[in-house]
């Protein structure tokens, strides 16, 4: 089954662009199996899956959550439905031992991409994978994230972390089995009982029209814009106009399988 893991939408993500539906509908044409929808410190209700999967029955639509944790890194979280246990910028210690504690499981998500360490306490944690190919893991950042992977000996994954339609399922993970609730999800994780896909052509073709914004923003630049100015009025990610100014290669990646 593929699987797109970290996927937000416009319900409770303020960065979210698009509607659950039209998520929903865009996995489906991207011909994903299942999608798990990983709000930023927010968990969707069972109530409100079960409406957006009655809309979608040919999905298997699971929830997570992207916790934001007090070392400034983000953990996406599986297999733990109650939300009553995490909040916005928790010890990485504590979100640890839920993690143990519920059995959930754990990915860190585009490491490198605020900063060019990852702090120990989000090391300390118990990941089951690492994210290395993602709509927010650029060219510059790939070689320490493969070098994080090989370094801690956790398994490699991937996924779109998809704000808006066009970026959903360009990453993904594939299980082997059915997988149809959190607690199988989780499972299939913590055992590294998948792999990694991708979609190459779109890839290349986000990558021609990356080549646009980059001109855009170097000419809003020019004209005495900030990089502020430039994400609210235009929509492109302060991450990447951050990585431009310090002249980093900012392509889209082709994971290595």
């Amino acid at each position: 089954m593929r699987f797109d893991l970290h996927t937000h939408t416009n319900r409770y993500s303020a960065c979210g662009k698009a509607t659950p539906e039209e998520m929903m509908a865009a996995a489906i044409e991207y011909g994903l199996d299942g999608i798990v929808i990983t709000e930023h410190d927010v968990m969707w209700s069972q109530a409100e899956i079960d409406e957006l999967q009655a809309a979608f029955p040919q999905l298997v639509i699971l929830r997570g959550i992207e916790v934001n944790t007090a070392s400034a890194e983000h953990i996406l979280v599986f297999g733990i439905t109650d939300p009553t246990l995490f909040s916005k910028y928790m010890e990485d210690a504590a979100l640890g031992e839920i993690i143990e504690e519920y059995q959930g499981a754990a990915i860190l998500a585009h490491p490198y991409r605020y900063g060019d360490t990852v702090p120990s306490e989000a090391l300390a944690l118990p990941l089951h994978a690492i994210e290395v190919a993602s709509n927010n893991i650029r060219a510059h950042m790939e070689p320490p994230t493969y070098s994080l992977v090989q370094s801690s000996g956790i398994p490699a994954a991937a996924s779109s972390d998809a704000h808006w339609p066009e970026n959903v399922g360009l990453y993904g993970v594939e299980f082997p089995g059915p997988i149809t609730n959190e607690k199988q999800l989780a499972a299939a994780i913590r055992k590294g009982d998948f792999r990694i896909f991708s979609d190459p052509t779109r890839i290349d073709n986000m990558n021609l029209k990356l080549k646009k914004e980059i001109s855009l923003a170097r000419r809003l630049r020019d004209q005495g814009y900030s990089d502020y100015e430039i994400r609210d009025l235009y929509g492109l990610s302060l991450s990447m106009l951050t990585a431009l100014r310090a002249g980093r290669s900012v392509d889209f990646v082709t994971p290595r399988l």
